[in-house]
């Protein structure tokens, strides 16, 4: 699962903001790829901000910066800092199976993880000007690529103010050691916030592009259960994800 994860980040953003050919038929192969590495980002996102949430009240660790990875269906959540040339870890937790944090005493691949966490600095610091052009709220998540690169990616988190944002997604391509910026790709249409309170159907405005980007499945993903219905609404199709009759979420396309 692992890697079939992130062969598909890999692609999913490949295509970020490129036209698409036009078909009659929705591409429900690549969507359904995207589908899963999004409910991945999703458990990624809920694992470091359990993390972030508990560290962040603790003077000594507060201003570390977090990653989060998965070995064996573990997950496992790295706490940083650079310092001149290198990322120095300190921090490193587990959770168990009743989702309990836990300091991580076994071993790791302190290398890879340094990398992963070097590249995230890097990224960090390329992204604050966007981050304070939007001045919203975004978090970050980092890949370990098949190809050895290592990919940040960001996508705007769930607001203070209570909205929900949606039209904007980054991603930052690093080698191996997380110390080059080989490539980037991104997505900026109408950058919108949505309030959550009363359920009602929502329309997301994805129509400048031909198909659903990762970051609209996720935001789907993310607030469907305060919405009767969400819709992405693309250039080329419209996705819909709504309950069944068993309470079930399901997704239907259709070509325009």
């Amino acid at each position: 699962m692992r890697t079939l994860l992130l062969v598909i980040f890999i692609s999913a953003f490949s295509w970020m903001g490129k036209a698409q050919t036009p078909g009659k038929v929705f591409d429900t192969v690549q969507f359904n790829e995207q589908l899963e590495f999004a409910n991945y980002l999703l458990e990624y996102e809920y694992y470091t901000q359990l993390v972030v949430d508990k560290f962040s009240k603790i003077p000594e660790t507060s201003e570390l910066e977090w990653f989060s990875y998965t070995e064996n269906n573990i997950w496992y959540s790295v706490g940083g800092k650079s310092t001149g040339n290198k990322f120095m870890i300190k921090n490193q937790v587990v959770f168990d199976s009743v989702y309990g944090i836990s300091d991580f005493k076994g071993s790791s691949d302190t290398s890879k993880l340094n990398a992963s966490g070097f590249a995230l600095s890097i990224a960090n610091s390329q992204f604050k000007p966007v981050r304070d052009t939007f001045n919203i709220y975004f978090n970050a998540f980092v890949i370990n690529n098949p190809d050895q690169t290592i990919s940040v990616c960001y996508l705007p988190a769930f607001q203070p103010s209570g909205q929900a944002i949606y039209g904007c997604e980054w991603e930052y391509i690093f080698d191996k050691p997380g110390r080059i910026l080989t490539g980037n790709n991104s997505y900026t249409g109408t950058v919108t916030g949505i309030w959550i309170g009363q359920p009602r159907e929502l329309w997301l405005n994805y129509r400048n592009t031909d198909k659903p980007t990762i970051g609209s499945i996720f935001f789907a993903l993310s607030f469907r259960d305060y919405f009767t219905r969400i819709r992405i609404d693309t250039r080329l199709s419209l996705s819909t994800t709504s309950k069944d009759a068993n309470g079930n979420y399901i997704w239907t396309h259709k070509m325009k």
